[in-house]
């Protein structure tokens, strides 16, 4: 394709939005026992056990993020008498006084085990630091991973090794007194599409959590986060239930407002949610992980009570275009039974209508093995976002040039979409990766 396409909206309104309200169940069981996937569009469900992995591994292989399942109980110590080199040397006098970072909820790329970056590097991720001529993160720090509490407390030491260019993790872990042993691989290739992939030690294997596909919005979950201290005080952090969101999933709190008042008026609220993109403003559309999170609930003393007008529009990306969906709680059973219900509203379809302009783009070479280049003949190149065919970001780069090159030779082979921006529009080309 050698031409920009400039796109033009249009919103499409169904007749008699208010008919399409629906109500919607979520169980994670008692005593939050299950996280729950949630398709919007269909309300599909997939639940898996909150205990069933401990350590996570991004898919994004422009990435680097190891997050922990905190609310099954893992927990990591960095430990600072030595690098890789001290494995079997490991020594956990005093280990309760260690550093023991927490995964950030509002970034889903800084996970526990990337919290102690080296600011003077910039290939430094905190748990390995990158290297450019191989395209692998090497591992270069220890860590003691506690698993569960009481007399249940298991505690081993972890080494990661190894994130290769394909994107598998490889690492080691085991009991404190042991020597080094066979490494273990969280494999690319068994992530289901999935945001993360994940590993259970108590298993010694990778397992599913995610359902197939990848095909989820929002993750109905438990983990540690931030809250005000009981009487007031420090923020602490402390086990929360909340919705963390799929990644790129785009969404606006809309508050002060009753429901129904989006759901009839859907263009004024998503015009402002466009235009209004501060992520600190509250309103406008953002890709924060926790942008739904917990705090439409709070407790009274006696039991949960959902925060009067506090609603939400995601933007759900579809084969034409993108459909707004309206969202807000109606209750919070608690752990007795915990049982979420939600009332969602399709408010309408943003399709896209491409139309061409004379400007020559060219990508070359393609297909290739290892770099591409994007060539406008008139018009500066704005931006550049690589994506796979179901739509996830996978690098962006911004420019005021008319030539980028894009290094794509840690992409597993297949076929990807370049999406270049312009002033004037956008264009995207299919290549394919050998």
């Amino acid at each position: 394709m050698k031409h920009i396409l400039i796109t033009a909206s249009i919103f499409l309104f169904a007749g008699n939005v208010f008919s399409q309200k629906a109500t919607d169940t979520i169980d994670m069981e008692p005593g939050y026992a299950k996280q729950v996937f949630y398709q919007i569009q269909t309300g599909a469900k997939h639940a898996s056990p909150m205990t069933q992995w401990h350590i996570a591994h991004t898919t994004l292989q422009m990435d680097n993020s190891i997050r922990l399942n905190h609310a099954a109980g893992v927990f990591a110590f960095i430990y600072p008498n030595g690098d890789n080199s001290a494995y079997n040397s490991f020594d956990t006098t005093g280990w309760m006084n260690w550093d023991m970072p927490y995964n950030d909820m509002k970034d889903e790329t800084l996970g526990a085990l990337n919290q102690q970056k080296d600011p003077n590097n910039q290939w430094d991720f905190s748990w390995g630091v990158y290297d450019p001529t191989s395209h692998v993160v090497k591992g270069d720090s220890l860590y003691l991973i506690v698993v569960g509490s009481g007399a249940n407390t298991q505690l081993y030491k972890f080494m990661p090794i190894m994130q290769d260019k394909n994107g598998d993790f490889i690492f080691e872990f085991g009991p404190i007194d042991a020597t080094s042993g066979q490494p273990d691989t969280i494999k690319q290739s068994q992530a289901n599409q999935g945001m993360f992939k994940y590993y259970n030690f108590n298993l010694d294997k990778q397992v599913s959590i995610e359902t197939a596909g990848g095909d989820w919005h929002l993750n109905f979950s438990r983990y540690y986060d931030w809250v005000p201290a009981p009487g007031g005080g420090p923020l602490v952090m402390y086990p929360t239930n909340g919705v963390e969101s799929k990644r790129g999933l785009k969404i606006a709190q809309v508050n002060g407002v009753e429901f129904d008042d989006i759901v009839s008026n859907p263009q004024a609220f998503i015009d402002i949610a466009n235009s209004d993109t501060a992520i600190a403003s509250g309103h406008g559309f953002n890709l924060g992980l926790t942008r739904i999170g917990g705090d439409w609930k709070f407790f009274n003393g006696s039991s949960f009570a959902i925060v009067p007008r506090k609603n939400y529009i995601v933007a759900v990306p579809n084969a034409t275009g993108t459909e707004y969906w309206a969202l807000r709680f109606l209750s919070f059973a608690g752990q007795s039974t915990g049982v979420i219900t939600l009332e969602k509203s399709k408010l309408g379809e943003l399709a896209s209508v491409e139309t061409p302009i004379i400007a020559d783009v060219v990508v070359f070479p393609n297909p290739s093995n290892n770099r591409i280049w994007i060539k406008s003949n008139k018009q500066a190149i704005k931006a550049v976002r690589l994506m796979d065919l179901a739509g996830r970001t996978l690098h962006t780069q911004t420019s005021e040039d008319k030539v980028i090159e894009i290094n794509i030779e840690n992409l597993p082979a297949g076929q990807y979409i370049v999406e270049a921006t312009f002033s004037e529009g956008q264009s995207r080309n299919l290549i394919i990766k050998r």
